[in-house]
């Protein structure tokens, strides 16, 4: 199955070192991501303010090693998708930027076999109320962040997911609130199903 990443949901992975845990839990077996997300200077300066007061090296650094080793979304995706019909009824839709009108575009294109992963709930709520026929047929095939670490913790368990996160949960509101001073598996998990705007992977 194909993945295709927002830079959002990308560095969030990053940042939780999550990345190849998400695609595993999803059986995502080709990941792409988009061009914004090569830049390493546009990357630290998200991370950082990310992370807060936190020293970001050590995500910047686990960014740009898997920056490296995942494919940007190739020519034969994007080949005529900016003349799309698809691409033109997600244009000059407050909510939509125009990284995720590309993939939403090439979603609707041709869905069959892939997801589109983002972690910005404002795309998912102007796709769902700007197109909600569009959404009511491809709502299956997009994955919120928030459904993502459900996913995770399926597969891993809960003190995976807090050995992992605990330090950097402030990267995100949704999962800063779901794990807290003190994790605990059932508020985890009330919580990430509450925010998940999107279905939960099942």
């Amino acid at each position: 199955m194909i993945g295709l990443f927002d830079r959002d949901i990308f560095l969030k992975l990053c940042c939780c070192n999550l990345w190849s845990e998400a695609i595993e839990s999803l059986g995502v077996t080709q990941a792409y991501r988009l061009a914004a997300t090569s830049s390493a200077r546009s990357n630290r300066k998200k991370i950082t303010q990310m992370l807060a007061d936190m020293d970001p090296e050590e995500a910047i650094q686990r960014t740009q090693d898997i920056v490296n080793a995942v494919p940007v979304v190739p020519d034969e995706l994007l080949d005529r998708i900016y003349e799309s019909a698809a691409f033109q009824e997600l244009s000059d839709i407050d909510g939509i930027d125009g990284g995720e009108q590309v993939l939403a575009a090439i979603l609707i294109e041709d869905p069959e076999g892939r997801v589109l992963l983002s972690g910005d709930k404002r795309f998912v709520e102007a796709f769902r109320e700007n197109r909600p026929d569009r959404w009511n047929a491809l709502g299956e095939r997009i994955i919120s962040f928030e459904a993502c670490m459900l996913a995770i913790e399926g597969r891993y368990g809960f003190d995976f997911i807090v050995e992992r996160v605990r330090i950097v949960q402030h990267c995100d509101g949704s999962l800063r609130i779901a794990i807290g001073h003190e994790p605990d598996v059932d508020r985890f998990r009330d919580a990430m199903t509450s925010f998940n705007p999107c279905r939960v992977v099942g």
